[in-house]
């Protein structure tokens, strides 16, 4: 596993567990909220490493018509996903379908957390950087 994956896996998992104790404290549905959540972040994460395997191997020498099949059936595949999560987390109800959102969304989130602390200089990941 890269670096950059570990990186946001630590800051998912902490936004999870934020998102994880907002879910407790609905007032209906817990569980299908908890279980969507779960499902939807864990989707997330693995549309993200894949992505990353997809970018590092397909930026090599490859065909250029078998890496652009191959990143849109990915795309096509994760669409499919995430229409039947939704669809199943709205016959839960719109809280649910939240959760399912906040999940789906956690690694855009993090990027977007970690871009304004980088740019404030809150942190210094140093992901930013122009690398030569």
């Amino acid at each position: 596993m890269s670096n950059i994956i570990k990186f946001f896996c630590k800051r998912v998992l902490a936004l999870y567990l934020v998102a994880l104790i907002v879910c407790f404290f609905g007032k209906n549905q817990k569980l299908p909220m908890i279980i969507m959540l779960t499902i939807s972040v864990t989707f997330s994460l693995l549309k993200f490493a894949i992505h990353e395997y997809l970018l590092k191997h397909l930026s090599g020498s490859t065909n250029k018509k078998v890496g652009v099949i191959h990143t849109l059936l990915l795309y096509l595949f994760n669409l499919g996903i995430i229409t039947i999560t939704f669809i199943l987390a709205l016959s839960f109800g719109v809280n649910t379908l939240l959760a399912a959102l906040a999940g789906t969304l956690s690694v855009m989130i993090v990027i977007v957390i970690n871009t304004i602390t980088e740019t404030l200089g809150i942190t210094k990941n140093r992901f930013g950087e122009k690398v030569i």
